[in-house]
């Protein structure tokens, strides 16, 4: 609950520290003198940034400071834990508007972002002001309204989280069908290609080896022919090479003791025969293991023709090359099969999550059903209290028409259920008998919209946490006997949870349970007071506030009012 407000350099307080109590704390004064100062005071601290925001003192910042004590609320505990790391047994929250218009926020005075300070607001108020009667003509409130009461909230994130989760999975699959598409086609050529070099076998340095058979097959008709040119001149002929060497060298070696170089000589011609006998042996050798060989030499050409030829498509230089080029298709097939069981899994997966969410927003419109009734009935009881006892109230839940061919259609859950389930919500209500019953926003009222409102906060009060209900000047157009039952309400909600209201009815100030009077004083520079009034002084504020003076008449009916309550 709010304990105390501390308001310095803004508008028309110099300065100014407010306690405030349980119960319901109303705000009265004369027409502009100033009460929503303090109701405004509050939801400036918590980010708003409303028009004509002004200093008192332009050379001094605005500093707003509100100091609450939060109940046991685990929604906000588990928010206070995640900013600040730690329960806060007081919450002292605070903004600080410097000269040039820029804004500081606080959270028990460390320098917090307004995001954060956003984030707490509606954790510890429930802000109403008369505009915001709009709120619930929204079909998207009341669904909200009903879900409160229905104590399904939890079930509703749930819902929601996984919603919002299979959204994301679905972009997830959509973006990886579409990347597979754009690659399908560049997969099918690695394909191709890994099966074709795949099927070519080929070996390192197999173009080289081959280049060089070629070359020997192409020429061993030349070779064969110089080898038996050679050998036939050297060996078998008359007079041969080998027979006129020999001859000499038997000849030479009768003299080689005689003199150094006739040595020299006769061990050169040996050496010549001993080569003379290696050719021999190599040309024989040359003549058995080369033969003119016309298939096998087509064979290379063919090979040696289809390595290249890979090579020039490849736009690679080697065999090595080739077969590093067939590792990376093979390595790039792969990925795509993992990608496809990727897309695969997804898809399933999303498929299981569709179904549990069906299933979610089937318990989610079970359960608004059943509530739907019970909530009718005591809004249409509360209502009638705030002098409407003729009105009719009824929640009507339509549930969306494709949503029941979830289980028999190829129809995507994600497809038809929204954000909060497969239901739409409308309030339908009549002021008057023989009306029939229209929606809310066709037929109710500012005083009645005023009234309804109350109602569902009457209702809902024991449904909510105990936030700090702000009630703006909600009471426009309503008086009589109207006004008490609205006074009546607003108090028995106040027992309840906090409550502040900015109030001209005289009969909601008089069951307040602290009473704060706004008066305007012009002696030098105009200015704003803002006092907690005694049960003494309470009784000439509500003759003002009944009949504008402080009659003995108004005096006795105001203090008739108090003692009434």
């Amino acid at each position: 609950m709010l304990s105390e407000i501390y308001i310095r350099n803004y508008i028309l307080v110099p300065e100014l520290r407010l306690p405030f109590k349980p119960g319901l704390t109303v705000i009265t004064g004369e027409t502009g003198a100033g009460k929503s100062i303090l109701v405004g005071s509050i939801g400036i601290i918590f980010g708003d940034n409303p028009a004509g925001l002004e200093p008192w003192d332009k050379s001094k910042p605005i500093y707003l400071e509100a100091t609450f004590r939060p109940k046991e609320d685990d929604e906000l505990l588990s928010y206070l834990k995640s900013i600040a790391g730690e329960d806060e047994e007081e919450l002292l929250l605070a903004r600080e508007i410097s000269k040039n218009g820029k804004s500081a926020y606080f959270i028990g005075g460390r320098k917090v972002n307004a995001s954060v300070m956003k984030g707490l607001k509606p954790l510890l108020l429930d802000f109403h002001h008369q505009r915001d009667q709009q709120k619930i003509l929204a079909p998207a409130y009341q669904l909200l309204l009903l879900d409160r009461y229905a104590g399904c909230l939890k079930l509703r994130e749930d819902y929601r989280s996984l919603w919002r989760e299979l959204k994301r999975l679905k972009t997830e699959l959509d973006d990886m069908i579409h990347q597979r598409e754009e690659q399908s086609r560049m997969i099918e050529l690695y394909r191709y290609q890994y099966a074709e070099l795949e099927s070519a076998n080929l070996k390192p340095g197999e173009e080289h080896t081959l280049q060089k058979e070629y070359e020997l097959l192409s020429h061993s008709m030349d070779i064969l022919q110089m080898a038996q040119s050679m050998n036939e001149c050297m060996f078998e002929s008359e007079n041969s090479i080998f027979d006129q060497i020999s001859h000499f060298s038997a000849q030479i070696n009768h003299f080689r003791e005689l003199n150094p170089a006739i040595s020299n000589a006769a061990q050169s011609l040996g050496e010549a025969l001993e080569a003379l006998n290696s050719t021999s042996f190599e040309l024989s050798q040359i003549m058995d293991s080369i033969s003119a060989d016309p298939l096998r030499l087509t064979e290379i050409e063919d090979r040696l023709d289809l390595i290249n030829s890979l090579l020039h498509k490849h736009k690679v230089k080697s065999v090595e090359d080739l077969q590093q080029l067939i590792s990376h298709r093979e390595r790039e097939i792969l990925v795509a099969q993992d990608f496809d069981k990727a897309i695969d899994t997804t898809r399933k997966k999303l498929e299981n999550g569709e179904l549990e969410l069906t299933d979610k927003a089937n318990e989610l419109s079970a359960v608004r059903n059943d509530a739907a009734a019970k909530l009718s009935q005591e809004l249409q009881t509360s209502i009638r209290k705030l002098a409407m006892q003729d009105a009719r109230f009824e929640i009507r839940i339509d549930k969306n028409h494709k949503a029941d061919n979830l289980e028999s259609d190829a129809l995507s859950a994600l497809s038809i259920l929204s954000e909060t389930g497969q239901d739409t919500v409308e309030y339908l209500f009549s002021a008057n008998p023989g009306s029939d019953l229209k929606s809310l926003s066709a037929v109710a009222s500012g005083g009645e919209m005023s009234r309804i409102l109350l109602g569902i906060k009457e209702v809902l009060v024991n449904k909510e946490s105990a936030r700090l209900l702000v009630l703006d000047e909600i009471d426009s157009g309503i008086g009589g006997k109207t006004a008490d039952n609205v006074a009546t309400c607003i108090a028995g909600i106040a027992q309840r949870r906090p409550v502040l209201c900015i109030t001209h009815l005289a009969q909601i100030a008089a069951v307040a349970d602290t009473h704060i009077a706004v008066n305007k004083d012009a002696d030098s520079k105009t200015s704003v007071t803002l006092q907690v009034l005694s049960p003494a002084q309470r009784i000439p504020e509500i003759a003002r506030m009944l009949s504008g003076d402080a009659s003995n008449l108004a005096l006795k009916h105001a203090e008739e009012l108090i003692n009434k309550h």
